[in-house]
């Protein structure tokens, strides 16, 4: 769909080679469906594994082999569909993203409802990740290009720093969610303060992207040859209106 890709993440570079040295050794069998859906089962498996780190910290592997799972499958089934060039724009844009709504809500729902976390910080991580999501498809729509990453923060990224704070929070203890500052959870304090200023650096981005849209437009109208006006439908008569019955 997109005409240019685009991924600044800081890890960028170094997962590229690990893809592409990854993808020339996947058997011939395998398809970019098969990732996409191993892509999915670790979502599922990471959710599983926070709800069933109540009962023990030992879960914690199943997050963490779940999240190892849904980073290979996701990162893969595109790259192997350029690799072997059997892209499907249409068809695999639409399965790609959409995969990617289902298993990132299924992993900050699950990061919500574990011990390591609040339910209210995970859904308004959520929302953002559903606000910046819907931004990028917009951007897609509008000028061709697909940003896959944001400060520095794509997806490898974000699953490694869900990962890291869930092991981090397990030897911290119950302070991690349970510690209080003016009658509040100092978590969701910490979540709320960089979810309002990343929700004003977005409203920051569109404020800048509206006003060179309207350059760029403003440009091309001056470039573009005086056309002939046709009339509009509210100008139109009403015979202009009227339309041959079928025979």
């Amino acid at each position: 769909m997109a005409n240019q890709r685009i991924n600044q993440s800081f890890l960028a570079l170094k997962e590229r080679v690990v893809l592409l040295a990854l993808v020339r050794r996947l058997p011939d069998w395998a398809t970019p469906d098969h990732l996409t859906a191993i892509g999915l089962f670790g979502a599922g498996l990471t959710l599983l594994g926070f709800i069933g780190c109540h009962w023990s910290n030992g879960f914690l592997v199943l997050v963490v082999g779940g999240l190892f799972l849904n980073w290979f499958g996701d990162s893969l089934d595109g790259t192997l569909a350029r690799h072997r060039s059997i892209e499907r724009p249409h068809y695999g844009y639409f399965i790609d993203h959409s995969s990617d709504l289902i298993a990132q809500t299924l992993i900050v729902v699950g990061l919500g409802v574990s011990p390591y976390f609040t339910l209210g910080s995970s859904l308004l991580v959520l929302s953002l990740y559903l606000l910046m999501s819907s931004y990028t498809y917009l951007r897609v729509v509008t000028e061709g290009v697909h940003r896959l990453s944001y400060g520095g923060m794509g997806a490898t990224e974000f699953r490694l720093l869900v990962a890291s704070w869930a092991l981090f929070a397990a030897l911290l203890g119950s302070s991690a969610t349970t510690a209080q500052a003016y009658g509040f959870v100092v978590l969701d304090l910490v979540i709320g303060g960089l979810s309002g200023l990343t929700f004003l650096g977005f409203i920051v981005v569109i404020q800048k992207d509206l006003a060179r849209m309207q350059r760029e437009e403003r440009v091309m109208e001056s470039l573009q040859p005086a056309l002939v006006r046709e009339p509009s439908i509210l100008e139109a008569d009403d015979q202009s209106l009227i339309e041959p019955a079928a025979n």
